[in-house]
């Protein structure tokens, strides 16, 4: 299952963390900017469930 988590970079690592607590990762990208001026960077989970 592949898991796309946007907003600030704060958050995007705190989503992940939470969401290596709940499935199996496999891979989590590194952090790209979002489009336009907004400081959102974007990152991609690759998972699997438990």
């Amino acid at each position: 299952m592949k898991i796309r988590i946007t907003g600030l970079p704060d958050e995007v690592t705190q989503a992940a963390d939470i969401i290596a607590t709940t499935f199996d990762v496999i891979e989590i990208s590194a952090p790209y900017p979002c489009r336009g001026t907004t400081r959102n960077v974007r990152i991609y989970a690759e998972v699997r469930l438990p």
